[in-house]
């Protein structure tokens, strides 16, 4: 029986949708990855005052495995109809459809609003950024920490 309860396909999945429901434009898994990083970590990361995770030691070393979890999620959302895929020359960019939106909006509870909050500052800070800047950013603040 499986009982684990934080970081599954699940809560990720929603979490991307909370997220790519406040983006303005589509994202690829790696921009998607890194900008939930910077939501759950956003002081750690130095963008916003506290760290929806909490505060532990270790935070920038699950960066590693984020962008795996991260498509896992994605796949899901695209199975269940709440996610649009569009193949460009950039490869695969997702957007969240009026069927993802339903689930959003249906999302209530205070970590959801949190990471909402969150998610619009983060998004507004990084929306000048390219995807290779958001990572750099993230491995610049994992350097400054000595965590990296």
């Amino acid at each position: 029986m499986r009982s684990k309860v934080f970081n599954t396909v699940f809560e990720n999945m929603l979490r991307v949708l909370l997220l790519a429901d406040t983006l303005d434009a589509p994202a690829n898994v790696d921009r998607l990855a890194a900008l939930d990083f910077i939501c759950i970590y956003g002081k750690k990361c130095k963008v916003l005052d506290k760290n929806l995770h909490g505060d532990n030691e270790f935070g920038f070393a699950e960066f590693a495995n984020k962008r795996e979890k991260i498509t896992e999620a994605i796949k899901l959302s695209v199975r269940n109809d709440f996610i649009n895929v569009e193949h460009t020359d950039q490869g695969f960019l997702y957007s969240i459809n009026d069927r993802g939106r339903e689930v959003v909006q249906n999302i209530q509870s205070s970590y959801s609003k949190a990471y909402t909050v969150g998610a619009k500052i983060v998004c507004r800070k990084f929306s000048g950024f390219t995807d290779d800047g958001v990572l750099q950013y993230i491995s610049d603040r994992a350097t400054e920490s000595k965590e990296a």
